[in-house]
């Protein structure tokens, strides 16, 4: 028998053409898990806000949630609602809430926080016995951060904001209005109903790069800073217990090149009003002092007055010689107790006025 005739061989397929195939394949398998985890995340949010509605309107709160519009992107899936709106009490007023647009967010890269974005205009208007108050909100980039499944009125949380600007109208009573812009907003907080003396109730700290002040209050039209606030800050806490004080850690800014920062303690509801003692810091008045009488909006009688000073320190035998980068006299932090009385302020016995006045 004549041996068989050799078959030719099969050829593999080779590497280059199988990596597309494996590459179809992943990308498929990934479109799946996608839409699941995209299912999953839209139920998680779904959930969220039907809870959040029903516990709200169990206290008394008048809900009116908008038009939902689901969406998202690779890994996150979005619920947008158009033109919310609540009303309800708090304490012994009442609130109303309205905005644009809101939107829930989650992300799988970060699957226990629920982003809440707020931007376009949002407006709030509080009413009680006797006040009135109501403000405007304008936001780019706003966004609140809270864990995923933590229901309204939570005995225990933490929360965290951001925006790239903020801008706030606030409205008078008598109509008038004072505006702010908040630049570079971040802040974070965390609240314990449940928190005796030695932990903190209520705990925040919140930054800007700068505040945009209010254009009708009467600073000087020179510099070109005069009307911004840069490097603002803000930490404080509420310990628990009865009757305790509000602690404010650090209040800090900075006006042209003028520091300022503020530490000390305040009970904000004594039956006479608001009572405080607090420690203010003051550095670069001189260095700020000779700017304005540069930009020609200072007499120039104190200008000198500064400049006499400065030269009378430097003659002085002192005890240490003074260094290159020492700063001049009238530069130097200076310390003064200031003093929250019956909701007034007090540099020793120098009245400064009220708060809401410096607002109006």
């Amino acid at each position: 028998m004549p041996p068989p005739s050799p078959q030719p061989a099969r050829r593999r397929p080779s590497g280059r053409r199988r990596w597309p195939r494996r590459a179809a394949l992943a990308l498929l398998g990934l479109a799946v898990v996608d839409g699941l985890a995209w299912q999953a995340a839209q139920g998680e949010l779904d959930r969220m806000l039907a809870h959040w509605s029903t516990q709200l309107r169990h206290q008394g709160w008048t809900i009116r949630p908008g038009q939902p519009t689901r969406g998202g992107s690779p890994l996150t899936a979005r619920l947008t609602l158009q033109d919310p709106r609540l009303d309800g009490p708090v304490g012994n007023r009442t609130i109303a809430w309205g905005a644009t647009s809101l939107t829930l967010s989650l992300s799988l890269l970060h699957p226990l926080t629920v982003r809440i974005g707020l931007d376009g205009t949002q407006a709030a208007r509080l009413t009680g016995p006797y006040t009135a108050q109501a403000v405007r909100i304008q936001s780019e980039n706003a966004r609140l951060f809270i864990p995923l499944g933590l229901p309204p009125g939570a005995a225990t949380g933490r929360a965290a904001w951001a925006a790239r600007t903020l801008a706030l109208q606030i409205l008078q009573s008598d109509g008038r209005t004072t505006d702010l812009t908040l630049h570079d907003l971040h802040g974070h907080g965390l609240w314990n109903d449940h928190a005796g003396p030695d932990a903190s109730r209520l705990a925040l700290t919140a930054s800007a790069t700068a505040i945009d002040l209010p254009p009708t209050w009467p600073l000087p039209p020179a510099p070109t800073d005069a009307h911004r606030l840069s490097d603002a800050g803000l930490t404080l806490s509420l310990p628990g217990g009865a009757d305790t004080p509000v602690l404010v850690q650090a209040l800090h800014a900075r006006w042209t090149h003028l520091s300022l920062s503020v530490t000390g303690n305040a009970h904000l509801s004594p039956a006479g009003g608001p009572e405080g003692t607090f420690t203010l810091s003051v550095a670069g008045i001189g260095h700020t002092v000779r700017t304005l009488d540069q930009a020609g909006t200072l007499s120039p009688d104190l200008a000198r007055a500064v400049t006499a000073l400065d030269r009378l320190a430097a003659g002085y035998p002192a005890t240490a010689p003074a260094q290159p980068d020492t700063p001049a006299l009238t530069d130097q932090p200076l310390s003064l107790p200031l003093h929250l009385s019956a909701g007034m302020f007090y540099i020793g016995a120098l009245p400064l006025g009220h708060p809401m006045d410096w607002i109006r």
